[in-house]
């Protein structure tokens, strides 16, 4: 069996290597995605020696040589260098120096420093340029947006069956299997994760919005309608962080779309919405947790206190360089001993960092945590600079506003979850910051006489929601 899956993934690669050379790069980056996100590793694997084949390592090997090509044969878009990639090179080179630079023992059962970087940070690097460096046209824009609405309602309709417990519906089949993953009896999605299935919905969302601005009414309450479902889908992850990340993303796109009183009374229907839910149901908020006790909820609230307290102390011994990138579960035990406070310290022995700013500064210390807000600061700053700059095409401005609402989604899962050991995560949120730098040429373009001078909180009338 294992062998025809072989020689299947081998036609279907030489196939696709073949579709790819005829087609655009964008394309090719999009098929990764998909595969990534959907048909990785739980979906096929097998050994071959020491190395683990899975069908979406296969694919970008494949798109990198098809990258090589095109740039042997000048198909590329030459681009120079803008502070988006000078920000990312000097974050995940600061990483690679510290994975480097740092020695320790790691314990059994977690992965090897350096696999962990090519994992979470060099492999979405690799796409990250590729996408970059790809011809970006209108058409390659709307491409990936239409590609995300296509894989958000996917998702969504996923959600929805796994929560309803029809599994005779769901594909992928291991989606079904409660050994495979985490977070089974939650919305999880082929990547079996409700972390990373809220993720991609956060940006299937944002990308449905974007591209109502572009449709006939019929259209928009089409893609209104899917938006619902898709948030749906994010409320079945029954996860705090996704539904925070979903929300503060809907702000987004609201207060920058909507004309100004409509903005306003929008957010402050949705602040005192939120704010009588809150007080109302603080209770069953807190000990809400998808299916777990309230003790167990209690213990989790617990457990980030105990990583944020434990991540004080390794940041005082450490507190420049850090520990050493993927060291953090080798190191952090001597600390667990501290009986100075009332913390249950022993309780996150075996977890690994549930926070990535914290995880970024215990282990590459004051220097790499300024390094990754800075990426993150490059990139919301070239994605507003994209939806605000006079002249700038629609499609890219819509990639914009798209951009500025996937970093406010990222945001508060970067802050309860370890989303550096998120392959899928990285993989989407640098794939969509390539294509932002790759944009950035329209943002410093003089618009041409007679285009739409955009100035202060004026929006062309095709990208306000009216």
């Amino acid at each position: 069996m294992t062998m025809l899956l072989l020689i299947a993934a081998a036609a279907g690669l030489f196939w696709g290597t073949i579709l790819l050379l005829r087609g655009s790069l964008m394309a090719g980056c999009l098929l990764f995605v998909l595969v990534n996100s959907s048909f990785g590793f739980h979906f096929f694997s097998t050994r071959v020696g020491p190395v683990e084949i899975t069908l979406d390592r296969l694919v970008l090997v494949a798109l990198t040589g098809v990258y090589v090509l095109h740039r042997w044969l000048g198909r590329l878009e030459p681009k120079p260098l803008g502070r988006g990639d000078w920000a990312i090179f000097a974050f995940v080179g600061w990483l690679l120096f510290r994975t480097v630079t740092s020695s320790g023992d790691v314990p059994e059962g977690q992965p090897n420093p350096l696999w962990h970087l090519i994992v979470g940070y060099l492999s979405p690097l690799l796409l990250y340029w590729i996408v970059r460096q790809s011809p970006l046209q209108d058409r390659d824009v709307r491409l990936s947006q239409v590609f995300f609405i296509a894989i958000g309602g996917y998702l969504a309709v996923t959600a929805c069956l796994e929560i309803a417990g029809a599994w005779g519906l769901v594909f992928p089949r291991h989606i079904a299997d409660p050994e495979v993953g985490i977070h089974f009896g939650r919305a999880r999605g082929p990547m079996v994760q409700s972390i990373v299935l809220g993720m991609a919905l956060s940006i299937s969302i944002a990308a449905a919005y974007v591209t109502m601005f572009r449709l006939r009414p019929r259209g928009k309450v089409l893609l209104f309608g899917l938006i619902g479902l898709m948030c749906l889908g994010a409320f079945f992850s029954y996860t705090r962080c996704v539904w925070m990340g979903v929300a503060l993303e809907l702000a987004v796109l609201v207060g920058l779309t909507l004309p100004y009183r409509a903005r306003v009374v929008m957010l402050a229907a949705a602040v005192l919405l939120g704010m009588t839910v809150t007080v109302t149901h603080w209770d069953k908020i807190v000990a809400f947790d998808g299916g777990r006790s309230a003790a167990e909820t209690q213990d989790s609230t617990q457990m980030r206190a105990c990583f944020a307290y434990v991540s004080w102390q390794m940041f005082k011994e450490h507190p420049l360089l850090g520990c050493g990138f993927g060291r953090y579960m080798g190191k952090k035990d001597p600390y667990l001993t501290d009986r100075s406070t009332p913390l249950r310290l022993e309780s996150i022995r075996d977890q690994i960092h549930h926070n990535q700013f914290l995880a970024i500064l215990v282990e590459t210390g004051l220097i790499g945590l300024l390094l990754y807000v800075a990426l993150l600061g490059v990139w919301a700053l070239d994605a507003w600079r994209l939806w605000y700059t006079p002249g700038v095409p629609e499609a890219a401005r819509g990639h914009g506003l798209l951009m500025l609402a996937v970093i406010a989604a990222y945001i508060p899962n970067a802050i309860f979850q370890p989303v550096g050991h998120m392959n899928i995560v990285h993989m989407m949120l640098f794939f969509l910051g390539g294509i932002t730098a790759g944009l950035q040429r329209h943002a410093t373009a003089t618009p041409a006489p007679g285009e739409n001078n955009l100035r202060g909180r004026q929006q062309p009338a095709e990208l306000v929601l009216q």
